[in-house]
């Protein structure tokens, strides 16, 4: 029986697992570029868990990504140490400000243009001129499960839900809705593909679909209300990519 032949989008490969020690849990991470630095983008909540006395501690000194260097047999992955504490000290960086991102930041020491791993980065950015609408179909790229097996991450469809480029509940964030699960913390949003783009002056048609990074995905919203009763919430926080360029340049104030 054959297959489609179809290019692998690459859209699939700008993300790995991230998985932690000891049964400790797993989380999306996003691969990011800047200046010619690789990065390792996702959630800080990732990283900290509260002990006993409700103080933040790092969750484990290392964890593990996975990396794919096979443009023959792409699902193929690598694993990859990821060192979080060295000397005592936390090797990612997070946002200074009140509330804080739920974003860290970790240089990789990997060149990931020895893999045929896609890093995103500011050309993603929706250009400043292209509306993002409350309402508009984007798309959550992630890794919902842990498998033995290697796998390619999935795709969830979301809504925007908040006005973009504002606020959320408190947060300098945006709402997302979606059915998404504990392993997608740390996953990239986009635009979902399209020829038209809502732009300043009004539609533009491209010759390609184009497509924009909105944010990193970080968790679900908890109502009050019973779940067995009403059902999920599916409303998520987001949080923006200019967010994690002040992160790293640390312009944070």
């Amino acid at each position: 029986m054959s297959t489609p032949n179809n290019p692998l989008d690459p859209l699939f490969l700008s993300v790995t697992p991230i998985k932690l020690p000891d049964g400790k849990g797993h989380a999306t991470g996003t691969l990011f570029r800047y200046e010619d630095q690789d990065y390792l983008i996702t959630n800080r909540h990732v990283f900290i868990e509260e002990n006993e006395d409700g103080e933040e501690e790092p969750v484990a000194e290392e964890a593990r990504i996975y990396l794919r260097d096979s443009p023959d047999v792409p699902m193929l992955r690598i694993s990859r140490p990821l060192d979080l504490i060295e000397d005592g000290e936390p090797q990612w960086m997070e946002h200074s400000a009140e509330p804080q991102p739920d974003i860290a930041v970790l240089e990789l020491y990997d060149d990931l243009d020895d893999y045929i791993n896609k890093p995103i980065g500011p050309p993603n950015f929706p250009p400043d001129e292209r509306r993002i609408m409350a309402g508009e179909e984007a798309m959550i790229v992630g890794y919902p499960v842990i498998e033995p097996n290697d796998y390619m991450p999935i795709i969830r469809s979301a809504l925007i839900s908040s006005p973009y480029g504002g606020g959320f509940m408190g947060n300098l964030a945006f709402a997302t809705d979606a059915n998404t699960h504990s392993g997608m913390s740390g996953s990239p949003i986009f635009t979902t593909p399209s020829i038209v783009d809502q732009m300043g002056e009004g539609p533009v048609v491209y010759k390609e679909p184009q497509r924009y990074f909105l944010g990193i995905h970080s968790s679900t919203l908890h109502s009050n209300h019973h779940p067995l009763q009403e059902g999920p919430l599916n409303v998520n926080f987001a949080f923006y990519p200019q967010q994690i360029i002040e992160i790293i340049e640390g312009d944070t104030s």
